[in-house]
């Protein structure tokens, strides 16, 4: 399967979401829940709510930093 150059930033972006917000969440849950026998389901439950929160703020907000810091970056 080809990715088309253009689609290659939102699936960088969706990807990086996916790792940062599952690593973040998992380290939230273990320090503050411990590993119980709900960890899984308490980790789930703020993965899902990180994501859901997290994707859309980061495909709205990069390309306005990366156009912001275009003024600043020469070749």
């Amino acid at each position: 399967m080809k990715i088309k150059r253009k689609n290659e930033m939102k699936i960088t972006l969706v990807i990086m979401v996916i790792v940062m917000t599952c690593l973040v969440t998992f380290v939230s849950v273990a320090v503050n829940y411990g590993f119980s026998d709900m960890f899984f389901m308490r980790w789930m439950k703020a993965w899902g709510i990180a994501f859901v929160i997290a994707l859309p703020i980061v495909l709205v907000i990069v390309p306005i930093i990366k156009k912001a810091l275009s003024k600043f970056i020469v070749d």
